[in-house]
């Protein structure tokens, strides 16, 4: 009996003292910032705000909505090279940003 208190004690300390994460989908980032860099890098070939017209491929606002879109989902294809896409080298900071712009048009 006191053993298995012990292993409790023990366990149930180690899960106190493991940082949780306070939310799953936030991102460091600025949305505004990324509004201004989607503007002037993706605006070509994506539609990245509502408002706008044009773009050949991905909406901004419906890659937001996809269920799968999260800022880990994100940061990975922004980090991996596309034959569809040109070779942009994001600055952590600006992928941050960019992030943080795509999962404000998320809808609640």
């Amino acid at each position: 009996m006191m053993r298995s208190l012990i292993v409790f004690s023990v366990f149930l300390a180690l899960i106190l003292a493991t940082p949780q994460p306070t939310h799953a989908q936030s991102s460091s980032g600025n949305p505004d910032a990324g509004r201004v860099l989607a503007k002037a890098w993706c605006a070509k070939c994506h539609r990245v705000e509502s408002e706008t017209t044009g773009g050949f491929v991905a909406d901004f606002t419906e890659v937001a909505n996809l269920p799968s879109t999260t800022a880990i989902s994100l940061r990975v294809f922004l980090q991996t090279s596309h034959k569809e896409m040109p070779n942009i080298t994001l600055k952590p900071a600006e992928a941050d940003d960019i992030i943080a712009y795509i999962l404000s048009l998320k809808r609640k």
